[in-house]
């Protein structure tokens, strides 16, 4: 099946005139037809992107961490998250700052509930009922299962008329086996934080504008966040943060890389395997051609590019010759006009597998995530914001991670710092060792820094409006 159309997609989301674009929920045969930004959008991002960022551990010593084995990571504790320019000259700042600090046990404890409860995607239930319950006390209206998809949710306040509109995403998806080893918990409560804050701001100091913090599912699973350009208002933006690990204090401004994955099926003839197995087909064997092919492709593949990926089958039995056999597989390149390179070549190992197996194969292509676009000035001002308020450090290194925020960087100005959490060595995001660093009170004060710095970041750009039109200038020039 092949789509042919914006219509293929069904809205899960909107800023206001910002529509979001429900990916397919299973899949798609071909390339999809979604709006993909034009070859000249992607010039200055590429000129931007970095080497890979190994998300992997620092030394010990780089955390405080005692290197004798006597004390464990989780007993070391991150600076408090107060600032340290303790005295705030501006009268919503400070309600920030004290909203902030009032809600902390209570984020705390919205974190940890959903990290117990983990759901992968499209299934965040429990998720999304303690989201919104939670948004509902503190003031906001609710829509649950937001525009036909269930777990979705949008969590909408307005005060007075004529503002501006703050985007905020909450991810809520945890990963099958392993629950939230990535954290999204943190980004969850961090979402409703910064929400809450701000509007305890614009009620208290009679600041207009709307706050809508949209809560996306499934964004380890197939993506809830790409964007229609046709309905762009540029007069929005949309923040989001994400943990890590890193040495302490430090946030990371890089970019994300783009993102392509297949569900691949082989499809052959079962036969007895030890009595006349010249009568099947076998799937299994298309599979691991393909595997093969993709694995030898790797050699002319660039330094930053990535391929991986699992081969599955049912009813597999060691005397039968397997009829079916499947690939997930993905692979990630620094852009996505680099992305739509490679994606040609591994479309060719696929396809060169079923014909010398005898096979039929069903590639079915997910729609692509692309690379993240930090806007400039929000950057900036965030920048500013943590190293005056918390003396913490920024770099731009980015990673080779993937994250369907990216593709929202593409449509209106976007900003998603990664922070760093301390965990175990070798035990960086997508592993058990993170599932328990994300539940730490330490993880809780670096998110709770990340959420008083994009709330502060949100408010500078709703009071100044020269930072205003510089945000929107910057995106409309490509940046």
């Amino acid at each position: 099946m092949v789509s042919n159309s914006d219509n293929d997609g069904t809205a899960i989301g909107c800023f206001g005139g910002f529509k979001l674009l429900r990916f397919p929920k299973r899949k798609q045969e071909t390339s999809p037809a979604t709006k993909v930004p034009s070859v000249s959008n992607y010039k200055n991002e590429k000129a931007r992107c970095t080497s890979s960022h190994n998300l992997d551990f620092y030394a010990p010593s780089e955390w405080g961490v005692p290197t004798n084995n006597k004390q464990s990571v989780s007993d070391c504790v991150l600076p408090p998250y107060t600032a340290q320019n303790t005295t705030v000259q501006d009268p919503a700042e400070k309600t920030i700052n004290e909203i902030l600090n009032e809600l902390d046990p209570e984020l705390y404890q919205l974190s940890t509930k959903i990290h117990d409860h983990p759901e992968i995607g499209f299934e965040e239930r429990f998720a999304r009922d303690t989201l919104t319950a939670f948004m509902q006390h503190h003031g906001f209206n609710v829509t649950s299962g937001y525009l036909g998809l269930e777990t979705a949710w949008k969590a909408e306040y307005s005060h007075g008329t004529d503002g501006k509109v703050i985007g905020i995403n909450s991810e809520m998806d945890a990963l099958s086996g392993i629950g939230h080893a990535c954290g999204h918990n943190l980004i969850a409560a961090s979402g409703c934080g910064i929400a809450v804050a701000l509007k305890a701001a614009l009620e208290t100091h009679g600041i207009p504008g709307k706050i809508i913090l949209l809560g996306t599912p499934a964004e380890e699973a197939e993506g809830e966040k790409s964007s229609s350009s046709s309905e762009v208002d540029t007069t929005r933006w949309i923040s989001v943060s994400h943990p890590g690990p890193g040495p302490q204090r430090t946030f990371d401004l890089g970019t994300t890389i783009a993102i392509q994955t297949f569900e691949v099926e082989y499809l052959g003839k079962s036969a007895h395997a030890g009595a006349a197995p010249w009568e099947g087909v076998n799937a299994l064997d298309a599979a691991f051609l393909a595997y093969s092919s993709l694995s030898v492709l790797r050699q002319q593949m660039q330094p930053t590019q990535r391929s991986h990926g699992i081969v599955e089958g049912r009813d597999w039995i060691s005397n039968v010759i397997p009829d079916n056999a499947r690939l997930r597989w993905q692979v990630r390149a620094s852009t996505y006009e680099e992305l739509s390179t490679l994606t040609e070549r591994v479309l060719k190992c696929f396809q060169a597998a079923a014909l010398a197996t005898g096979c039929t194969v069903k590639i079915d292509q997910e729609p692509p995530y692309y690379e993240l676009k930090q806007n400039p000035v929000l950057a900036k001002v965030f920048t500013n914001v943590v190293q005056t308020h918390f003396g913490h450090s920024v770099t731009q290194q980015g990673s080779s991670a993937s994250t369907d925020f990216g593709n929202v960087g593409f449509y209106l100005p976007a900003l998603h710092p990664m922070y760093s959490i301390p965990t175990k060595p070798n035990g960086g995001n997508h592993t058990p060792a993170f599932t328990k660093a994300s539940a730490t009170k330490e993880a809780h004060a670096a998110n709770m820094i990340t959420t008083r710095s994009l709330a502060l970041t949100s408010l500078q750009i709703l009071q100044n409006e020269y930072l205003f039109q510089g945000m929107k200038a910057a995106f409309a020039s490509g940046l």
